[in-house]
This record gives structure tokens, sequence and C-alpha cells, in this order.
């Protein structure tokens, strides 16, 4: 299905790669934000590494779509392709537009959920490690990815995971001492921290819609 490929498959692996940087960088500042010692402009700085990442993100999504054109492959597989791609791109988005707002707000989560916090984000990196691992089969190992595409029910799993945790904390939240401003405030942080695992959950079930659209 993939043969005449071309370099798309090396182009959505450096997009990958900065898609997975940016996710990095995120995690590095809101681990460095649930430590009440750092600084203010210790988190900008951070912010600025996700910032930048995501800037490498979108490029290396220009050049992957531009890629498309120097391939045979059939429109509705470019059409797939890019919505793979562009849904990836989605995550680099989302970890530039949290740590932009978190900054600004100068939000800090409290303490109280640092742990479920670091394991929405370590579930999350799980979650995207075995996305990447789809990916490169869908270019490398498609007819065994066809027959068995176990490693998309894994990463629903992990989603699941972090479902569970989401939930344990909206329950809580409004149980906080503090105003319904803040509690809310704290509420849509969480809400779109686990954005993260939902999107990688709909890039997996986005690869299965293709994988059935062509099976024989």
């Amino acid at each position: 299905m993939l043969k005449k490929k071309g370099n798309v498959p090396v182009m959505i692996r450096e997009q990958l790669k900065d898609v997975e940087g940016c996710l990095i960088n995120f995690e590095n500042f809101i681990r460095a934000s649930l430590t009440p010692e750092t600084a203010h402009e210790t988190l900008r700085a951070l912010e600025a590494g996700v910032v930048q990442m995501e800037g490498a993100a979108d490029r290396s999504l220009s050049m992957m779509i531009e890629s498309l054109d120097h391939t045979s492959l059939l429109p509705s597989t470019r059409k797939d392709l890019i919505n793979i791609a562009t849904s990836c791109d989605r995550i680099a988005n989302k970890c530039e537009h949290l740590a932009m707002l978190m900054v600004i707000q100068k939000f800090r989560f409290p303490a109280k959920y640092n742990e479920d916090i670091m394991k929405i984000m370590n579930i999350t990196r799980v979650q995207f490690e075995l996305l990447e691992k789809a990916i490169d089969q869908l270019f490398a190992r498609f007819g065994e990815l066809l027959k068995d595409h176990s490693i998309l029910n894994e990463i629903r799993d992990e989603e699941t995971k972090v479902d569970k945790i989401e939930q344990a904390l909206f329950e809580d939240i409004f149980e906080l001492d503090m105003d319904l401003a803040h509690q809310t405030q704290v509420f849509n942080f969480v809400d779109s921290l686990c954005d993260l695992s939902d999107i990688i959950e709909n890039i997996a079930d986005s690869i299965q819609i293709m994988l059935i659209t062509r099976k024989a």
C-alpha cells in the first residue's frame, strides 16, 4: 500500500521526533512547575523551550506535506497521512498552549495533585512511544500491522488509565478549599492536560480506520 512512498517515512519520523521533543520539554516544564521553589522566570525559560520545539514540529509538518507531492501515493492515502501528521502536530500545539497559559496566569497545580499530574505525563509519554512504533510499522511492516494492530489497543489502554486519574481529580477538585473561580481554573488545566492522551488515542483510531479501509 505504501510502496511508492518516497521520502514520506523520513519526513514523518522527523516530525514525530520534533513533536516528541516538544512533549519532553513540556514534561520538564510541568515537573518544574510542581516544585514550589521553582522561580517564575525559570518556568518562562522552560516555556520558551516548549515554544521552540513546537515551531520545529510545525516546520517538519510542512516539509512532510510538501514531500507528498513527490510520491505516487493515492489521493486517499495522502489524505490519511496528512490527517495523522496534523493530528500529531496538535500534541505540540497543546503543549505550547498549556505552557503559555500557565506562565501568563502564573498557575500551579495544587501540591496534593503532584503525583497524579506526573502519572498523567508519564502515561502520555508511554502512549506517544507506542504511537511512534505504530506509525513506523505503518511504513515498514504494513502487512503485519494489518493482521495484528494490538499496539493500537495498547494505546487505548493507556488512555483509559489517564481517564481514571482524570475522573478522580475532577471529583476532588470541587472539594478544594478555594473559591469557585480557582476550582474551575484547576479543573480546566487538568482537563487540558488530559487532552494530550485523548489526541494520541484519536490518532490510533485514525490509523485503525486507515487499515480497515484498505483491508482486502
